[in-house]
């Protein structure tokens, strides 16, 4: 029903009543079935159904902040974020339906097998639907504080263009639920904590403290999101016998071109419990700091202070010696030979 329907007022009211009835004690297929979210009785739909507002666009048919943008900043960014968040909630719903094949108590087994199958050895419990629920409800209420935000300065969700470019990327990770952990929680969502303190500041110069506070608390609440990705990539890297590190590495590299960018917010990430060296590992040494490391290296071994003039004459003496010596047995060898 959240999926299928275009409101995004409507999408808010059933998702909070579904995670209501998690509250009420309701099982998590069960709260969102009672809702009329699909789980576990039908296969997600390719596509979220969408209001006729705001035109979908490519990414870069988007108007700038600026004098191209039908809005001013605050409000262009506001919308900017409005669809962020709209698209957000069906991400999670979709997480929770898609996966929900998996659902049930946690049998132990040997692990996946096969990449791209959705019938691995081990179940995915309760709490991975609970939470993601609960990422719904906190996903909706933001849309909410977006869209009245929105209203108080005087325009509305679909007064300039957006794109559908979140949404591919929940279609690049449809077949796999380590994939959809890695690439939506881990980097789509963490982008915003990146994002989130930088609009805050601009928002303040421009003195609109009212949205300043909205966005401040929206990235506040996304640390617990991409915790939320992290634990259970985690979780299902350990039940697939992987290692985590590597399997996000080749995740990000088969699934997002772009790699992961910065700047990065790494106290944000870093609370929610995302290794730096996942995301941003340290660049390989160049040849010049090689070179300066093997001549420190060497200088460190033998230090001009440690040879002195008759140090140096007698170690030249001795090679000297040394090499005539040699010379001198090579020759007659090769006179015996003959």
């Amino acid at each position: 029903m959240v999926l299928e329907s275009p409101d995004p007022r409507f999408k808010i009211a059933v998702t909070h009543a579904a995670h209501r009835s998690l509250g009420a004690g309701a099982p998590a297929v069960g709260a969102a079935a009672a809702v009329g979210v699909p789980v576990g009785a039908a296969a997600a739909p390719s596509k979220p159904a969408r209001p006729a507002r705001p035109e979908l666009v490519h990414p870069r048919a988007i108007p700038k902040p600026g004098p191209s943008s039908p809005l001013p900043w605050p409000a262009h960014m506001l919308h900017n974020l409005a669809h962020v968040e709209l698209n957000a909630i069906d991400l999670a719903w979709d997480t929770v339906v898609r996966f929900s094949l998996l659902a049930g108590e946690e049998e132990r087994g040997k692990g996946e097998g096969e990449r791209g199958k959705v019938t691995p050895d081990w179940k995915l419990p309760r709490q991975f639907f609970l939470d993601f629920v609960h990422v719904a409800d906190d996903e909706s209420r933001h849309l909410a504080w977006c869209l009245q935000r929105l209203e108080e300065m005087g325009f509305s969700y679909g007064d300039m263009p957006a794109h559908n470019l979140l949404w591919k990327d929940c279609e690049k990770s449809a077949n796999h639920v380590q994939d959809r952990l890695a690439v939506i929680p881990m980097v789509q969502e963490a982008r915003g904590l990146d994002a989130g303190p930088r609009l805050v500041e601009r928002l303040i110069g421009l003195g609109d403290t009212r949205s300043a506070a909205v966005v401040a608390k929206i990235a506040q609440e996304e640390v617990a999101h991409v915790a939320v990705g992290v634990a259970w990539f985690v979780w299902v890297c350990e039940r697939m016998g992987v290692d985590p590190h590597l399997s996000f590495t080749t995740v990000i590299q088969a699934l997002c071109a772009d790699g992961v960018k910065g700047p990065f917010n790494h106290a944000a990430r870093a609370t929610a419990g995302l290794p730096r060296h996942w995301y941003d590992p340290p660049a390989p040494p160049t040849a010049a700091a090689l070179l300066d490391t093997v001549t420190s290296g060497t200088a460190a071994t033998v230090t001009p202070a440690s040879v002195t003039p008759a140090a140096a004459t007698s170690a030249h003496a001795s090679s000297t010696s040394a090499h005539a010596s040699s010379a001198r047995s090579s020759s007659g060898g090769t006179k015996q030979g003959g």
